[in-house]
């Protein structure tokens, strides 16, 4: 029994021990589950970008317009807009085009304007309808507008509707300088500017040299005798090659064309030699509403674009084909005095 008593003081010394030199269990965390996290939507994020720039009227949205149905006279028989205005940015790599629908643009205030436009990402990805808020302000943006030929007694009969509207006006004069001084000299005492449209409106492109530089040099030079200045020469019927344009260079700094389709130009390019000026006749929109609704759309692209547009006409009447109504000159000139438009002469680019 006093063995038994030994043997079991010894156990209870010796097994504490014996479990203190054992090294403690390994204690392992617990390793979450892998689970697949979806890269950044990087597309839905430019996407964002690309709308808050057009919204904002970012100039990193680089607008244009093209014509729609290739033509004027095509958009107008069709009662289309003629043209369509888009824009283009890029925001982290990826492209995006908007359409702006200018036509249904509508006034929210004396300068403001809610503009629709469809925004879409080039791959496919994302597209949305919304409209952003524009105002017109004061810049350089303007119309270069002109009359063209012999129609001094109805020009003169409007120089005080030019002149309630601010509007100065570039005249290509036909004929000799005798018969026109009168009206040129009161035309420039009011600020308007002189230009020459030949002596006898000949298709130039059909009539010799000698012809030729008697219509245009030899007659600008009585012009000149005469202390009448001429700023810029249009072309007769709106025709004209290479060599003639050469030819007129040393005496007309820049020449005009004629045509049916929309045009904007910044100033080097009016200042380069020769432009071509869209026509606003009564025969191009035999209606009321549609020359409305034209003029409107696109003085109001020349102002959200940037540039200047160049606009011509000939006799101010109510029943001229080849000219324009009265009332909508003045629509012309009221427009354009409300979308803060500049009024440009040919003699403004020299």
């Amino acid at each position: 029994m006093k063995y038994f008593r030994v043997l079991l003081c010894v156990l209870t010394v010796v097994l504490p021990l014996s479990c203190a030199s054992r090294p403690p269990p390994v204690q392992t965390e617990a390793v979450p589950p892998v689970v697949d996290v979806p890269p950044p939507d990087k597309p839905g994020e430019a996407f964002k970008q690309a709308l808050l720039h057009v919204k904002n009227n970012s100039p990193l949205v680089k607008k244009s317009f093209q014509l729609n149905e290739g033509s004027a006279a095509a958009a107008v028989e069709k009662n289309m807009p003629e043209i369509v205005v888009t824009g283009e940015c890029q925001v982290d790599g990826y492209d995006f085009s908007v359409v702006y629908d200018l036509a249904s643009a509508a006034k929210t205030g004396d300068n403001s304007f809610r503009i629709p436009f469809f925004l879409e990402e080039s791959g496919g990805g994302f597209s949305r309808n919304d409209e952003l808020f524009w105002s017109s302000v004061e810049d350089e943006t303007g119309l270069l507008l002109s009359l063209d030929d012999d129609y001094q007694e109805s020009w003169w009969r409007h120089f005080d509707l030019f002149e309630q509207y601010g509007a100065r006006i570039t005249f290509f004069v036909q004929g000799t300088q005798d018969v026109v001084a009168g009206f040129c000299d009161e035309a420039l005492r009011r600020n308007h500017d002189i230009g020459f449209h030949s002596t006898n409106h000949y298709n130039l492109t059909k009539v010799s040299r000698e012809v030729f530089d008697s219509e245009t040099i030899e007659a600008a030079e009585d012009f000149r005798i005469a202390c009448i200045p001429l700023s810029a020469f249009a072309w007769p019927y709106g025709f004209s090659e290479p060599w003639m344009q050469e030819a007129l260079a040393p005496v007309f700094k820049i020449t005009r064309g004629y045509g049916a389709n929309y045009r904007l130009y910044d100033a080097e390019t009016v200042r380069g030699g020769y432009i071509v000026s869209k026509a606003i006749d009564n025969i191009i929109y035999p209606d009321d509403g549609c020359f409305e609704r034209s003029i409107r759309l696109l003085l109001l692209a020349a102002k959200f674009i940037g540039g200047v547009v160049p606009f011509t006409t000939h006799e101010i009447a109510d029943t001229a084909q080849w000219g324009i109504k009265p009332q909508r000159l003045e629509y012309v000139l009221q427009t354009a005095r409300e979308l803060k438009l500049k009024f440009y002469t040919y003699r403004d680019f020299l």
